[in-house]
């Protein structure tokens, strides 16, 4: 036995050294491991104890289960009430320290709340320690609580992450001036609650707020409101039955004395928007005769133009939020073009001299190209439409002419402008469905805004589609306000669909017959300032956005008839 330990040990001794340096040799790289995504968890045996009462000033000390680390103190912090001086909030390795300053008196019988929002964070991910420190220097702790929710105005989907705010000070310039009184944020529901609220009466504002300073720094921020002011009251205790409807009453008088106030509904409802952006020229270009070329800030309601005139021709086309300005000048010359934005603001553009007969030797008319994977294709019922490169002027009908592809037939064509889109003609024919057609505009079928014909012949080809394999849509629209204009849309995954105004009447019937295959919905605008379009709030107006009401449809199949009936309602 002996004489085995004595071979067998160093036998095994050298295996064991070989197998390590085997490993050694084959190295596998190292990894992060997963992503942490678990936000600092705070130690309340270390930490000074939450929700205290008869509390004294002291240093709070929140202890956590792994370094942190500090961001942006100074918006994220928010303590309600607001304290008379800033605090001094600083991190010690797993801690953070919060001291008030030696000359902050805190009110008495007050329940204090410190947010810390998302300051305290972990060093690797910065995930947040969502930390609420609650006390009262009081006997007992505030309890009552406010929740809602918040949704977009327009979409009227839930928000997320939005802060909802309460402010002691009522005045409308709070909101830019000064932190809130309390806070919370959405979830992903767009749903809030705010707790430890005392009773009193505040302003409620929601806010998207993108620079996190707790603020609201105007037109890049969603902003919503609520119409007056919020009145927070305990639960009425139970009464006895001899007094219960005399007290009742008092309580009813109490919230009806203040008629900008409204006492707490059962929930909340904000509606966020983004106030219309100032309207303001953005870019000129007059690099080109024939043309000058304006970019707004956004899109322009109303325009007013003039010009210093040198007997020039003047025409308007508007394109969202670019306006060009055709002109055609008797002679080359410098002239003024003048923008009136609103009555206080007018731009004056000048146009630089351009050479006008170069510009017409140099220019041919051209029928622009579709766009779209169906664009060669048309619904029988509807007219082709023709997009050119200059403004349409005239045209000589007899010059298009429009022939039958499989019967070489030529057809009569009706030619009509568009009255909205001065580059643009609609040709309209007796053609037959699913048949494939020619439109030749022979030279001098048209003739542009400058006085220049097409020189060669123009041709488009396209086919006319079936009508089986289109829906049509009968909707009936109930239960509308006679006083009120509204306009409906049917929207598509793509793009509006129709629109139209209903003005004076209870009910309006909507017909469209031919709706390709797919999904739509339904869009009533109560349409406020009869602009026909969807108008946002304002804050200092004390204008809420327009309201909306939305259905999607059943889906449209091939020569199928859909008949609906909504009755809209207006929230």
């Amino acid at each position: 036995m002996d004489l085995l330990r004595k071979y067998f040990a160093p036998a095994v001794l050298l295996c064991g050294g070989l197998l390590f340096l085997v490993a050694c040799a084959n190295q596998t790289p190292l990894t992060g491991g997963e992503k942490d995504t678990e936000p600092p968890k705070l130690d309340s045996t270390l930490s000074t104890r939450n929700f205290q009462t008869n509390f004294k000033k002291q240093e709070i000390a929140l202890y956590f289960d792994e370094w942190v680390q500090l961001k942006d103190v100074f918006n994220q912090v928010v303590v309600s009430p607001p304290l008379a001086k800033r605090p001094v909030i600083e991190r010690r390795k797993k801690s953070i320290r919060f001291r008030f300053d030696d000359e902050e008196v805190l009110r008495d019988s007050a329940t204090y709340v410190i947010n810390f929002g998302n300051a305290i964070v972990d060093l690797n991910e910065s995930n947040p320690a969502e930390i609420v420190f609650v006390f009262s220097t009081g006997p007992y702790i505030d309890s009552l609580s406010v929740s809602g929710s918040v949704v977009d105005a327009y979409t009227g989907k839930p928000v997320e992450k939005a802060l909802f705010m309460l402010y002691e000070n009522t005045a409308d310039s709070v909101v830019r001036t000064e932190r809130p009184f309390y806070f919370a944020r959405t979830d992903r529901d767009g749903n809030f609650t705010i707790s430890n609220v005392k009773t009193g009466t505040f302003k409620a504002v929601a806010l998207v707020d993108e620079n996190l300073n707790y603020k609201y720094d105007g037109q890049n921020e969603k902003i919503g409101f609520l119409d007056t002011l919020l009145k927070v009251l305990p639960p009425p205790k139970p009464l006895a039955a001899d007094t219960a409807k005399a007290d009742s009453l008092a309580l009813v008088s109490d919230s009806l004395a203040l008629p900008q106030v409204g006492a707490l509904p059962d929930k909340v409802r904000i509606r966020l928007f983004q106030e219309e952006a100032p309207l303001f020229l953005k870019d000129r270009e007059t690099r080109t005769y024939g043309q000058v070329k304006l970019v707004f800030s956004r899109e322009p309601d109303s325009l007013v133009f003039g010009h210093e005139d040198i007997g020039q021709k003047v025409l308007v086309e508007q394109r969202a939020d670019t306006v060009v300005v055709w002109y055609d000048t008797p002679a080359d010359t410098t002239w003024k073009l003048f923008v009136r934005i609103d009555e206080e603001r007018t731009d004056t553009i000048e146009v630089e001299q351009r050479p006008r007969d170069l510009f017409l030797s140099g220019s041919r008319v051209k029928l622009q190209a579709e766009r779209g994977p169906k664009a060669e294709e048309i619904h029988p019922d509807t007219s082709l439409s023709l997009n050119f490169n200059f403004p349409v002027g005239g045209v000589e009908e007899s010059a298009f002419i429009l022939s039958d592809d499989s019967t070489k037939a030529t057809l009569t064509v009706r030619i009509q402008k568009d009255g909205e889109n001065p580059r643009r003609l609609f040709v309209r024919s007796a053609w037959k469905e699913g048949r494939s057609y020619t439109l030749s505009l022979l030279p001098g079928a048209v003739t542009t805004f400058f006085g220049i014909s097409n020189a060669d012949t123009l041709v488009r080809t396209f086919k006319t589609q079936l009508r089986k394999d289109f829906g049509s849509l009968t909707l009936r629209v109930k239960d509308l306000s006679a006083n009120k204009n509204y306009v409906v849309r049917l929207l598509s995954s793509q793009k509006e669909v129709f629109a139209t105004t209903v003005s004076g009447k209870e009910e309006a019937v909507i017909r469209e017959g031919a709706l390709a295959p797919g999904i739509y919905e339904v869009e009533i605008i109560e349409d406020l300032d009869n602009n026909g379009k969807w108008t946002t709030g304002n804050y200092d107006e004390h204008r809420q956005p327009e309201r909306l009401f939305r259905k999607a449809l059943e889906q449209m199949r091939a020569n199928w008839e859909l008949d609906v009936a909504i009755e809209p309602t207006f929230e």
